[in-house]
């Protein structure tokens, strides 16, 4: 009698079992994620990101902290990805990210330009103008007229005025001879911009007036 009775327990329990197995619902879903501030970003090279971090809510666990892996360099240029990360406690796993887009803010002005220097008769060439990847509002020059760079002549933009501070090139040619530049203008637009300019050399000044409109 005593055996019948352990017997049917064990059955009991069996049949218990299983009926909470059967009603049991699996948790297969991830947490949802939700970014602060939106998806995609865009700040100036050189200036300051700020992290908003992002949410989680798991439609079992409730809210979920998500952890945050990637880096933006505010002083390069580029496309900069932040991931963020939510695991419930059935290991569901939910990532979002956030795009980062770190630029110069003269970026525009980057292209190929009709450079016009002014005299009679005037002279005119061609050359590519380059926003900096490492300091914002700075542009670079890949010559003034036939003098090749030592270091790359730049320029840097506030506002609407444009500074050449005093920098060497060398004129292409045999033998090479340095000039040294310096000078002010003003920036019209995106694609166009004048500059008045010093060119030194050998105890020489000329003064030189110059026009550039992107092509």
């Amino acid at each position: 009698m005593k055996k019948n009775i352990l017997n049917l327990s064990a059955i009991v329990l069996i049949a218990t079992a299983s009926v909470f197995t059967g009603c049991k619902k699996d948790d297969t879903t991830a947490p949802v994620i939700t970014v602060t501030g939106g998806t995609t970003q865009t700040i100036s090279l050189q200036g300051t990101y700020t992290e908003q971090n992002a949410t989680a809510t798991d439609d079992v666990d409730g809210a979920v902290t998500p952890t945050i892996s990637g880096t933006v360099n505010v002083n390069l240029t580029g496309v900069y990805t932040i991931t963020y990360t939510a695991t419930d406690k059935a290991g569901n796993v939910g990532t979002a990210t956030r795009t980062v887009t770190v630029v110069n803010d003269v970026d525009a002005m980057t292209g190929t330009y009709t450079c016009v220097i002014a005299g009679s008769p005037s002279t005119t060439y061609t050359q590519t103008i380059t926003a900096s990847t490492t300091l914002n509002k700075r542009i670079g020059f890949s010559k003034f007229s036939d003098y090749a760079n030592d270091n790359t002549i730049y320029a840097d933009i506030v506002g609407t005025t444009m500074t050449l501070p005093s920098q060497t090139a060398t004129q292409v040619g045999n033998p090479p001879a340095d000039r040294t530049f310096a000078g002010t203008g003003t920036v019209t637009s995106s694609t166009a911009f004048g500059l008045n300019y010093t060119e030194t050399t050998g105890g020489t000044t000329a003064n030189t007036v110059e026009t550039f409109t992107k092509q």
